[in-house]
């Protein structure tokens, strides 16, 4: 159910990003914390031979100088899911964490380090013969730039440009903030604003300096090379005048009315993602890239997450969101707005609010590739945290339930009878890291088992065998901890599996109330002490207790009474959580995050009354 729309196409490898890309990538340094000693740009080509090597050339900014020739070779990887390394064009040594969609590759350096923050996307453009028609109607645009490099100026744009098909808008507007400017939603007007198109889907975007104002005070301003996606769905650029760092990013609005108008669902299926932001509040800048779910409920987001000053993690969050019938829309709780291309393949968000605000932002999404095999066959997108349902990507833990998807796994439903789990139901079995696995339940499309505690290092590779048939592999990431708690209506959203003392249920019509101790029910908390063999029951006396640092919080107020943190007594692998209700939060349904070093999941919610 949760891979519907990947059933057509084949598992993806090198040969998937083969040709010539364009790209536009800004990277920013820290010498400390989120003082920024290097800022860089780059615009041009990536040439990938399907073999794993690529050419890279264009141009490239640095700091306040005017632009340079950028040219190297390099080398890349697609592993099955979309997932690609690729060297990074800005910062030889390091590789951009990157995923491939269906319209664009889009990443950044989460890998890198601790200094480095930045956002490379590349879209693959028209083979030839492109005119200024190639762009026409209406179109989201935003940007994010850091005139002559560091923060001081960085500026936050989103605004409609409708695109007359010959070089020229129809607005002479452009909406935005500015660091520099207060941080205050402001409208300019700038124009007459252009474009030009060449045979090959590059170009250029002209914004004129408005009279009285400059780089550092108009909010976008100068020459953009632009490269346009091969059905004109969307677009990207930058400035490669001397100081123009940033990214601009085009998105083709629904044209609205009743043939072509979006909603909530035109935004569904798996997407990848990627972004970088800095909050002037904090002073903090990340850079991220991760995957999303849209529901009935929200986004959920899987974010693999580089932040100043913090170490990497992954937050799992459920972000709800509106879409107006042009595909624009906000989200709810969240600084930004979001804008959907019309064919629904491609997404930008910009930290742009619909008030001032202190977050500037920009990310793009992209629809997953397809993928499928001969059965037996596991999903490359189809291992998840057995609790949340967290997006692709998202790590998994020792200890952890997992739900596995694919096709042929079992001759038919086959149920464990009990404590311990066997290792194998029926003619299935499945390993980790080669590592025998618990399994609980197998069914012919999925296989739901525990995650052997011994398993270690940064990565987890399932196979399972299937009367003595060996799957593909599937590589996921490992960490010591991947939190994600149980639902009542077991898909990871609503109403937590939270229970009162009485072990009965915690819900709208019996709420928790401040200052009770509530159970939560929970996976993906790693390592206990005294250890448990897999797949057996977990002792009473003594417990068997969390190592790692949890913490949680309700209705974003931080929790303080934790009276219990390890694996439910006589339970296999269920994690529960003992946590008092903080007395100041406010009735009804309130978020509850879990979080650990590692990541956070924050998905469910806990009914809490007066």
């Amino acid at each position: 159910m949760l891979l519907g729309g990947l059933a057509d196409g084949q598992v993806s490898n090198n040969q998937s990003l083969i040709g010539k890309y364009f790209f536009r990538q800004v990277l920013l340094e820290t010498s400390s914390g989120s003082t920024v000693s290097q800022t860089a740009s780059a615009s041009g080509t990536l040439t990938f031979d399907g073999n794993g090597n690529v050419t890279i050339n264009g141009m490239q900014l640095s700091g306040t100088a005017a632009a340079t020739t950028l040219s190297s070779q390099g080398t890349y990887t697609v592993s099955p899911g979309g997932f690609v390394t690729l060297s990074n064009p800005l910062l030889p040594g390091a590789t951009v964490n990157a995923r491939l969609g269906a319209e664009a590759l889009a990443g950044s350096s989460t890998e890198a380090g601790s200094n480095v923050f930045d956002l490379l996307i590349a879209l693959k453009g028209p083979v030839n013969g492109v005119t200024n028609r190639a762009m026409s109607g209406p179109y989201w645009v935003s940007s994010l730039e850091f005139p002559n490099g560091g923060t001081a100026d960085i500026r936050n744009t989103n605004f409609t440009l409708t695109a007359n098909g010959n070089g020229g808008f129809a607005e002479t507007t452009v909406t935005g903030q500015a660091y520099n400017l207060g941080n205050t939603l402001m409208t300019q007007t700038v124009g007459p604003m252009s474009y030009l198109l060449n045979t090959d889907g590059s170009g250029t975007m002209t914004f004129p300096a408005a009279a009285g104002l400059d780089i550092t005070t108009q909010l976008i301003e100068g020459v953009k090379d632009i490269y346009i996606a091969t059905d004109g769905s969307f677009f990207i650029g930058g400035s490669m005048d001397a100081g123009g760092h940033g990214i601009i990013v085009g998105i083709k609005a629904f044209a609205g009315g009743p043939v072509n108008s979006a909603s909530n669902s035109s935004l569904s299926g798996f997407y990848f993602a990627a972004g970088i932001s800095y909050n002037t509040a904090s002073s903090t800048l990340a850079s991220m890239v991760g995957s999303v779910n849209p529901t009935g409920q929200g986004t959920v987001w899987e974010e693999h997450t580089r932040q100043s000053s913090v170490a990497l993690f992954d937050a799992n969050p459920l972000i709800p969101y509106s879409l107006n019938a042009d595909g624009s829309g906000t989200f709810t709780g969240f600084p930004g707005h979001i804008d959907l291309a019309s064919n629904s393949q491609v997404f930008s968000i910009s930290d742009v609010d619909v008030a001032s605000s202190t977050s500037y932002g920009l990310y793009l999404g992209d629809s997953v590739l397809a993928q499928s095999g001969q059965a037996p066959f596991l999903h490359p997108l189809g291992i998840f945290n057995a609790a949340s349902y967290a997006p692709p990507g998202y790590p998994v833990s020792p200890g952890e339930f997992v739900a596995l998807f694919g096709q042929g796994l079992s001759p038919g439903l086959i149920q464990a009878g009990g404590i311990p789990f066997p290792f194998a139901l029926g003619q299935t079995s499945l390993t980790v890291n080669g590592i025998p696995a618990p399994v609980y339940v197998v069914s012919p499309a999925q296989i739901n088992a525990v995650v052997p505690y011994e398993v270690t290092g940064t990565t987890a590779t399932f196979v399972a065998t299937v009367s003595g048939t060996a799957t593909n592999s599937v590589t996921v990431p490992l960490a010591p901890t991947a939190p994600g708690v149980f639902s009542v209506n077991a898909n990871g959203l609503g109403n937590g599996a939270i229970t009162h003392a009485d072990y009965t249920v915690v819900s709208q019509s019996s709420p928790a109330t401040p200052g009770e101790v509530v159970a939560v029910y929970l996976t993906g908390l790693g390592a206990v002490s005294p250890a448990v063999q897999d797949g057996t029951a977990a002792p009473g006396n003594p417990p068997a207790m969390v190592v790692a640092r949890v913490t949680a919080s309700v209705g974003g107020v931080p929790v303080s009474n934790i009276e219990f943190n390890g694996l439910s007594p006589g339970s296999s692998s269920l994690y529960q959580f003992n946590i008092q209700i903080p007395p100041s939060v406010a009735s009804g349904a309130q978020t509850l995050q879990i979080a650990t070093a590692n990541g956070s999941t924050s998905m469910v919610d806990v009914w809490v009354g007066q």
